[in-house]
């Protein structure tokens, strides 16, 4: 745990059921021990892990950050607009903000994470989702950062392969963690 500190060696939520016990291990411990050096010892142990608790919480902690993609597309999205997670698992940025994310025609999506009882929901077949796509003439993608591997899906290619083909791409904006990128018909670009 300290040198996650400085190098996250673990996510804390898998490892988080055993800091109860070594909470109880380190308390009988303490209560068994004679002297002022075992409370200088917790004193100088809970500095830093209290600093890296305190952390934990900040956006700054996470690898994207979920509220400032939300202000991104709602600076950037405007009435009617579709919208295009690529990948899909990227669909959870916005269900934390659902006044946006329930303006927006998600293209993709067949069944929202509540009717499917999913995190994501379920996507529609390929041939739907390009369906969908073609008769879009503005799309709001939501995609990883440049840095990432593209999922080798179908259903992620035929998006990727419809906006190349049938778009133009507009602008791209990061945020922490993401990219969101406005696309349009070939010379439409400046309607925004």
């Amino acid at each position: 745990m300290a040198v996650s500190l400085v190098h996250p060696l673990y996510v804390d939520r898998y490892v988080l059921y055993a800091l109860a016990g070594l909470a109880l291990l380190a308390g009988t411990r303490l209560a068994a021990a004679r002297g002022w050096w075992p409370w200088l010892l917790v004193a100088a142990l809970l500095v830093p892990f209290g600093w890296w608790s305190l952390w934990l919480r900040t956006p700054e902690s996470r690898k994207d950050d979920v509220l400032a993609v939300a202000a991104a597309v709602r600076e950037r999205a405007r009435p009617g607009d579709a919208v295009l997670f690529l990948p899909s698992r990227r669909r959870e940025w916005l269900l934390s903000s659902p006044d946006l994310y329930g303006s927006l025609r998600d293209l993709a999506l067949d069944r929202t994470p509540a009717a499917s009882h999913s995190l994501q929901g379920t996507e529609l077949p390929t041939e739907r989702i390009w369906t969908r796509l073609v008769d879009a003439p503005r799309v709001v993608a939501l995609m990883d950062p440049a840095d990432q591997p593209l999922d080798p899906y179908p259903r992620e290619a035929v998006k990727r392969q419809t906006l190349a083909s049938h778009f133009e791409r507009c602008s791209v904006d990061e945020v922490r963690g993401a990219r969101i990128a406005v696309y349009a018909r070939p010379g439409h670009c400046a309607d925004r």
